[in-house]
């Protein structure tokens, strides 16, 4: 009797537990079948809060899922990860060889959970954690992570996460700046980065990254930030321009930096970025152009200051600054002023402008082929020329005006062009470094040279 009464209690046993496997199926079916493809959309991972924790987080540690359909599950999960459920992301997190999209965004999640016992675990693993090491991009993550459980020494790192060059990065820095005053207070974060106060941190921490958050924070709680201007460095100085322009600081107070440095400003003819009190005056004309007011008397007053580039014809100058000036954010202010007051710049028709050169090399009698864009030449991005093939060679026509460059000199098609107003870019001008203007080119900020910036192509 008691042995049937055990075989049927296994038996029930066994059927509890298929029916749980059949509903466990049903559910992570129907959860497959809601992200059929990848969508890396906010809207999906709304979508997915009516979905059972369990369930996604099931589908988050499964390695036989694609990585696609892991992250907005994860994502899901924020602000509802079973307790139970840690220790198995916590193991995802921690797994180097996993996908650093899905390990992000397990991060997001833990950092709403109840971490209990593991929170050790996880902060740990977090301190110990170093790029590339722990996988592609993951640092924003990791120290955002340690911001919102409270990590005070994560303040430095912060603080050059949020100067990154990168703008994802950046934000994603400032982000978790805010998320570290809100969870341990700002006095806790000034004293991790040795600063006894807000002004002390933007004015003179030891470095820039420290003084440019240090700016942020001090021009978000109403202080003055026109003393930045000032600052060695270029990158934090032009970041206080920027704040200064949409902000309620009186345009007097930039007028009497003008007037207080004009001297130093009148004086700085280095080709190093002008910093100190004649940086200060430059990016306070900087600010005042920018909400509008008139500062061509006073730039005209300093001498019209600008970048020396003595071989550079004007046009060339002009064409140059009219496309790329202000620049990334370690550009001379010279150039962004002579960008607002300099000789204006009237940009060609492109269409009319490649016709003359079309026309040109036909009455040359060189055959030419129709104009291909810079994006078309390398199947992809974009630029600002176009090269048009003719009978013995090819000439590459700048779009910002009338320049022409030859990768083989051709004297026929030279002479052409010529005759017809253009002007050829020689390899002495092509290799001319236009110094103190930052373009973006392939990952890098740098100054580029003349023929970069006439025939640019980016994908």
């Amino acid at each position: 009797m008691r042995r049937r009464v055990v075989a049927l209690a296994t038996t029930a046993r066994l059927g509890d537990t298929r029916v749980l496997r059949r509903m466990w199926n049903s559910a992570r079916r129907r959860l497959t079948g809601r992200i059929p493809a990848p969508d890396f959309s906010p809207e999906l991972v709304a979508r997915l809060a009516d979905e059972r924790a369990d369930v996604l987080l099931d589908l988050v540690c499964d390695l036989r899922e694609p990585w696609w359909r892991r992250r907005p599950c994860a994502l899901a999960l924020r602000g509802r990860v079973p307790p139970a459920g840690v220790p198995r992301l916590l193991a995802r997190v921690c797994d180097v060889k996993d996908v650093a999209e899905v390990r992000r965004a397990i991060l997001e999640a833990l950092a709403d959970a109840e971490l209990g016992p593991h929170a050790g675990e996880l902060l740990a693993w977090l301190r110990a954690a170093r790029e590339p090491e722990v996988g592609h991009d993951m640092l924003p993550a990791i120290l955002h992570a340690r911001a919102r459980l409270g990590d005070a020494s994560a303040a430095a790192p912060l603080a050059e996460l949020a100067a990154d060059p990168w703008t994802h990065r950046r934000t994603a820095g400032e982000a978790a700046v805010d998320a570290l005053i809100a969870a341990v207070g700002l006095d806790a974060v000034l004293a991790a980065l040795e600063a006894a106060d807000l002004p002390a941190l933007a004015f003179t921490a030891a470095t820039p990254a420290r003084r440019l958050l240090g700016v942020r924070l001090l021009d978000r709680s109403g202080g003055d930030i026109v003393p930045a201007l000032a600052d060695a460095d270029v990158i934090v100085a032009r970041q206080a321009h920027l704040l200064l322009v949409g902000s309620s600081r009186p345009d007097d107070a930039l007028w009497a930096v003008v007037a207080a440095h004009g001297p130093a400003a009148a004086a700085w003819t280095s080709d190093e970025c002008p910093r100190g009190p004649a940086g200060a005056c430059m990016w306070a004309l900087c600010v005042l152009h920018a909400r509008g007011r008139d500062i061509g008397d006073a730039w005209r007053a300093l001498g019209s200051p600008r970048v020396s580039l003595p071989i550079v014809p004007e046009d060339v100058r002009r064409a140059i600054v009219a496309e790329y000036a202000p620049g990334q954010r370690q550009t001379d202010p010279r150039w962004l002023l002579e960008a607002a007051v300099g000789q204006p710049f009237v940009p060609p028709d492109e269409s009319a402008l490649l016709a003359q050169a079309h026309a040109a090399l036909a009455a040359a009698g060189l055959e030419p082929r129709p104009p291909r864009s810079a994006g078309e030449l390398h199947n992809q991005g974009d630029g600002t020329y176009y090269e048009i093939a003719f009978a013995g060679g090819a000439v590459s026509v700048s779009a910002l005006g009338p320049f022409v460059a030859f990768e083989d000199d051709d004297r026929r098609a030279r002479t052409a062009l010529v005759a017809a107003g253009f002007r050829v870019i020689d390899p002495a001008l092509a290799g001319c470094e236009v110094t103190g203007l930052h373009v973006y080119f392939f990952g890098r900020r740098d100054p580029l040279c003349v023929g970069d910036l006439l025939f640019y192509w980016q994908d």
